[in-house]
């Protein structure tokens, strides 16, 4: 692929969400900024989540284990924006692990090499933004 991206103007009402048993990571998903669509090294994306609804476990480490992790990305970074509602990450690594209370206008990056798993814990739907590079499609 030649890769010659230009300026995109994307409209989140003008995208088809992914229904959450056809995303990777088993929650509702609409991919924005591709390498396929939009020759981006970059992969953005938004995700809505229901009250009590949580991901399988992804994994963004050098080489997949399926005792680890449901889903492999391979070492990507990965950023959230959480424009609503409370979501709980926890990571495990090697020798590590933790969790994260997240809510509206909180960031969080998540360094490759780890396993995640996401949960809604609040009342409300979550809704947040993602970006990851390199660029999974």
């Amino acid at each position: 692929m030649d890769r010659e991206p230009r300026p995109v103007h994307v409209k989140l009402a003008a995208l088809t969400p992914v229904a959450a048993d056809a995303a990777p990571t088993r929650v509702r998903i609409a991919r924005i900024i591709t390498r396929r669509d939009h020759q981006s090294e970059l992969t953005q994306g938004v995700c809505w989540m229901d009250p009590g609804e949580q991901t399988n476990r992804w994994s963004s480490r050098e080489v997949f284990d399926p005792g680890q992790a449901d889903h492999w990305y391979g070492p990507v970074d990965e950023t959230y924006y959480i424009i609503r509602g409370r979501l709980r990450l926890t990571w495990v690594g090697d020798a590590d692990e933790g969790v994260f209370e997240l809510g509206p206008d909180d960031t969080v990056y998540l360094a490759p090499g780890w396993t995640y798993h996401l949960e809604n814990v609040g009342d409300e739907p979550a809704f947040f933004v993602y970006s990851m590079t390199p660029a999974q499609e």
